[in-house]
């Protein structure tokens, strides 16, 4: 018998896989959104433990982004994300000792605005007429 568990990471293990570099930088941030969101109920419904879990999976997300970051080849734009990853893990930080919802949503609008050019860069930038490096090369 299938264990589901086991069925369901490989299913995710296939998907992830099968996708370029920009697809899994806005699979991250579709993470780490939908993280700050449970983070957020947690703190509602005064869940501590599950808080922090939450806001851990984000800090883990944004420093893969950072830590992913080519700052050679991304010039202005890879230093820009630099410092705004900094700046939300430090964000992450503070949210967590004052459990501050403010500043969880403020996080989360920063990564949704991200998102968003990433989508846009993928929908309006040819895969052919660009490497998928250079797409990413602030990744």
């Amino acid at each position: 018998m299938t264990n589901p568990a086991y069925a369901k990471n490989a299913y995710i293990s296939v998907d992830i896989n099968n996708m370029s570099p920009l697809d899994l930088v806005i699979k991250l941030y579709d993470g780490a959104i939908g993280f700050l969101s449970k983070a957020v109920m947690s703190i509602e419904k005064k869940n501590r433990p599950m808080k922090i879990q939450y806001l851990n999976k984000t800090r883990a997300i944004v420093e893969e982004l950072l830590s992913s970051l080519d700052m050679e080849v991304g010039g202005e734009v890879a230093v820009n994300l630099q410092d705004l990853y900094t700046y939300m893990l430090l964000e992450l930080t503070r949210a967590n000792s004052t459990d501050s919802i403010d500043k969880i949503y403020h996080i989360q609008e920063l990564l949704k605005t991200l998102r968003s050019a990433w989508v846009e860069v993928k929908t309006t930038v040819p895969q052919s007429a660009v490497s998928l490096r250079q797409q990413v090369s602030a990744h």
